[in-house]
């Protein structure tokens, strides 16, 4: 018989395989560990799999604004890490926003580098902070504002029932 299995129903084989087949025949305690560490893993995965390109469409969306509304902040200011930032806003801050189910390798890529972009744009704000650029602040609240959700909206979506095993 031919089937088509879903993503998350391989997933869960998986659990039901490391459960059923690799837990029993474990002896050695740090061994065990990991399995059930691989279990949680896997739990994890399941859950964020339904939201993960929506996500990543999203934040898309949201960082290139983030990218805008930070150039606007840092307006009047005439330094070399604001105009970085202008610029990286003229460029990658002016991508068309993606509607919801594009082809997932363009947004994949466009993602990463808007990633990068905010990730350069926090060391050019650390600089404008240190020299006392008050603007600099509200711009980087504007990033933290983005982030924030962000990094909720992970852990929401991988927190496991058992939680996670460590390992020592």
């Amino acid at each position: 018989m031919n089937t088509n299995p879903k993503i998350d129903d391989l997933l869960e084989g998986l659990i039901v395989a490391i459960a059923d087949d690799i837990l029993p025949n474990v002896t050695n305690a740090k061994a065990y560990a990991t399995a059930m560490m691989m279990q949680s893993l896997i739990q994890g995965i399941r859950q964020r799999l339904p939201v993960f390109e929506a996500g990543v469409v999203e934040e898309h969306n949201q960082m290139t604004q983030v990218l805008r509304d930070m150039a606007a902040a840092l307006s009047g200011v005439a330094t070399p890490e604001a105009d970085r930032i202008r610029e990286r806003a003229a460029t990658l801050g002016q991508l068309p926003d993606l509607p919801l189910k594009p082809e997932w390798q363009p947004i994949e890529d466009a993602h990463l580098q808007l990633g990068h972009a905010l990730e350069e744009s926090f060391t050019d704000l650390d600089v404008l902070q240190r020299a006392g650029n008050a603007q600099a602040e509200v711009a980087l609240t504007i990033m933290r504002t983005h982030l924030g959700p962000r990094y909720i909206r992970e852990v929401q979506s991988f927190v496991l029932g058992g939680g996670m095993i460590g390992r020592g």
